[in-house]
């Protein structure tokens, strides 16, 4: 396990199937990611499954709440994409246990995971998307260090209108120079 101060990254288990059902069965969850209800049991048993086969392309946690030694599962982070021969990745991150929302879980996670693939990974670049509208996720991606780099306009349709799709980016002696802070 990858463990910071008050969240950890563990490896995804086949018992976590039950959360990831919830989280992205939840509207409220899914209106931030570029999935679309509903996700069924065998939809979410398949990708767990295919974890494996992925792993040159892939490499997914879930963010775990550290209490006193107890763990609660509160969402998922991860990179796919894996270019090897440019060493980049894109990140991906969902905090889908609603009660740890704005409480800065999610940006330690983001933190622990960028270390992780600027260090373990050995990537030069990691890449992100942002709809506009999700404030937290941008506020997050800021802090930790990203940039934007460019606009898609009007690729998304939520809450009754267009939205433009933010991409971000972080080099990893962007991310050194303030991963510190």
């Amino acid at each position: 396990m990858i463990r910071g101060e008050k969240v950890g990254l563990r490896e995804v288990r086949r018992s976590d199937l039950a959360n990831f059902l919830q989280w992205f069965n939840d509207p409220e969850v899914t209106q931030y990611l570029s999935m679309s209800l509903p996700m069924t049991e065998m939809a979410e048993e398949k990708w767990v499954e295919g974890l494996a086969e992925r792993a040159n392309t892939d490499v997914h946690f879930v963010i775990v709440a550290i209490d006193d030694d107890n763990e609660v599962s509160i969402g998922s982070i991860g990179f796919s994409g894996f270019n090897n021969k440019d060493h980049t990745a894109t990140f991906g991150i969902a905090v889908g246990d609603k009660q740890y929302w704005n409480k800065g879980y999610g940006t330690e996670a983001a933190r622990l995971i960028i270390d992780y693939g600027f260090g373990e990974l050995n990537l030069h670049r990691i890449n992100s998307n942002v709809y506009e509208f999700n404030e937290r996720s941008w506020r997050m991606h800021l802090r930790v260090g990203f940039t934007e780099e460019g606009r898609q306009r009007e690729l998304i349709y939520r809450k009754g209108r267009y939205w433009n799709l933010v991409r971000l980016g972080i080099l990893k002696e962007e991310w050194e120079a303030t991963k510190n802070r």
